[in-house]
């Protein structure tokens, strides 16, 4: 069963909703139930001492321990007291000053029984809980039981609190502490908290499935066109563009996936372009052949030694396009072969100046060098490749400058960087054409045309060989009001990998 990603986002935001809840509301719980312990604890504790204060007051008004052990204190009256106190009072207080008024209660050999039911003036209790007086009892420092009920002595089963006169201990209050919420009351309060709670829930968890279900939409309607344009472009349609109105990573994948497209659009283009180009190249010198071949065979031109030179200058030609194709070719697979070594590119330089010194005079046109003042640089590079773009370069500036003109080749370093640079006079070349004089078998115009020679493969072969160097050779307007070529090579090239 294939699981879509609308449907896993909503279960993953789902289940961590229901997790948060849960989480959430367990501890709320918790929460609730320990600090209503603790708060009844605290409380206990609290009227405990108030009580202890209050005993001990009405002990030095009623006469002592002797009062308290002879009977004359009854608890019912000393927790109406207290719960007046407390405002807690169900019948009127009584008038005049405190216990000193009030007529000693009968002294009798036996003492009224001890007290275990509520206080008149505290309210009763709730069925199934436990009041204050029920937990309640008074013992002389020896540990006897005076008044209210038994309770066990150990410290950390029920509170207890010294009643003290003029700093003399004469009594001790123990209480028991309140047992857990009792059953009812806590059955109905967290009845309430847990209705709350997955009220809470089940309104999360809504609202989460509807974020889910917007997110997923928001999520997947793009990746869905990208899916959709991604099977065209497998197809060939290579001019589909998706919109970019997005600023997150998936619109991101989309500008990068029309750059792709883009990009293998602009490859097909020139795939194209280079198998017309290289048919029509070829087929001008195989035309010159076949022409050259039939007038051999019907007759019309003598076969002697100036026709075969004539058509050994038409192999060499096709031989000389097909061994650049094959060179450029090499280079696209990065398999071109270059062997580092050191040399001198002042040297390297100079010898293809020489090379060419005397065919720039014959046409008219003026050669220069500008070499560094040291007179040398050494280099790591393969000194063959590197001629060979001089060679073109200078090739390509003498074919398609007019005369009287004007050619300079400078060498200059940069750092550690070595530049290379190739300037002739008129005619220039248009900017819009600067940026493809690279691109095999381009021309740009007629002034750059076939008619002065050339395969138009001689800048692309350069392009190549410079990249091959880790370097860059980029195209631009001349001050001589021709073109500026400009080969910028590190000063150790490292191989391509």
């Amino acid at each position: 069963m294939r699981l879509r990603l609308v449907h896993t986002l909503s279960l993953l935001l789902l289940g961590v909703i229901l997790t948060a809840v849960l989480a959430f509301g367990g501890m709320l719980a918790w929460n609730l139930r320990s600090g209503f312990n603790d708060y009844m604890a605290a409380r206990d504790t609290e009227r405990l001492e108030q009580f202890a204060a209050l005993l001990a007051e009405h002990l030095q008004y009623s006469g002592g321990m002797e009062a308290l052990r002879n009977g004359g204190i009854d608890l019912r009256d000393l927790l109406d007291e207290f719960a007046q106190r407390q405002g807690l009072a169900t019948r009127a207080p009584i008038a005049g000053p405190p216990f000193a008024s009030r007529p000693p209660l009968p002294i009798g050999p036996e003492r009224p029984p001890p007290m275990t039911g509520p206080p008149l003036g505290l309210p009763t209790p709730p069925p199934g809980s436990e009041g204050f007086a029920s937990r309640l009892g008074v013992y002389l420092p020896d540990g006897r039981l005076l008044l209210g009920v038994p309770l066990d002595a150990n410290p950390t089963a029920a509170l207890e609190r010294p009643v003290k006169i003029q700093g003399n201990v004469v009594a001790w209050v123990r209480l028991r502490p309140v047992a857990l919420v009792p059953d009812a009351v806590e059955a109905a309060f967290l009845r309430r908290q847990y209705f709350g709670i997955a009220a809470l829930a089940a309104a999360l968890l809504a609202l989460g499935l509807l974020g889910a279900r917007w997110i997923a939409g928001r999520w997947v309607r793009p990746l869905l066109g990208i899916q959709d344009a991604t099977a065209r472009i497998a197809r060939g349609e290579l001019a589909i563009r998706l919109p970019t109105r997005r600023t997150d990573e998936i619109g991101d994948l989309i500008r990068d996936i029309n750059s792709m497209a883009e990009g293998l659009e602009r490859l097909e283009s020139a795939r194209r372009r280079w198998i017309a180009e290289i048919s029509h190249e070829l087929r001008t010198p195989l035309t010159v052949l076949r022409g050259e071949i039939d007038a051999l065979a019907d007759g019309i031109r003598p076969l002697n030694l100036a026709a075969a030179a004539s058509l050994r200058e038409e192999i060499l030609r096709l031989g000389a396009m097909i061994d650049d194709l094959h060179l450029l070719a090499m280079a696209d697979l990065n398999a071109l072969p270059c062997y580092f070594t050191e040399c001198d590119v002042v040297q390297l330089a100079q010898r293809v100046h020489q090379r060419f010194e005397r065919r720039a005079s014959a046409l008219g046109i003026s050669l220069e060098i500008t070499t560094p003042a040291e007179g040398s640089l050494p280099v790591y590079w393969d000194s063959q490749r590197m001629e060979q773009v001089l060679t073109n370069l200078l090739d390509n500036s003498l074919c398609y400058t007019d005369a009287p003109g004007r050619i300079r080749l400078t060498v200059q370093r940069q750092q550690e960087r070595v530049w290379l640079l190739v300037d002739d006079s008129k005619p220039g070349v248009a900017a819009a054409d600067l940026g493809r004089l690279f691109d095999p078998l381009y021309r740009s115009d007629a002034a750059r045309s076939r008619q002065r020679g050339g395969s138009g493969l001689g800048l692309a072969i350069c392009a190549a060989l410079v990249r091959a160097h880790v370097g860059r050779i980029t195209a631009a307007a001349s001050a001589f009001g021709g073109l500026s070529i400009r080969v910028d090579m590190p000063v150790s090239a490292e191989p391509l990998q």
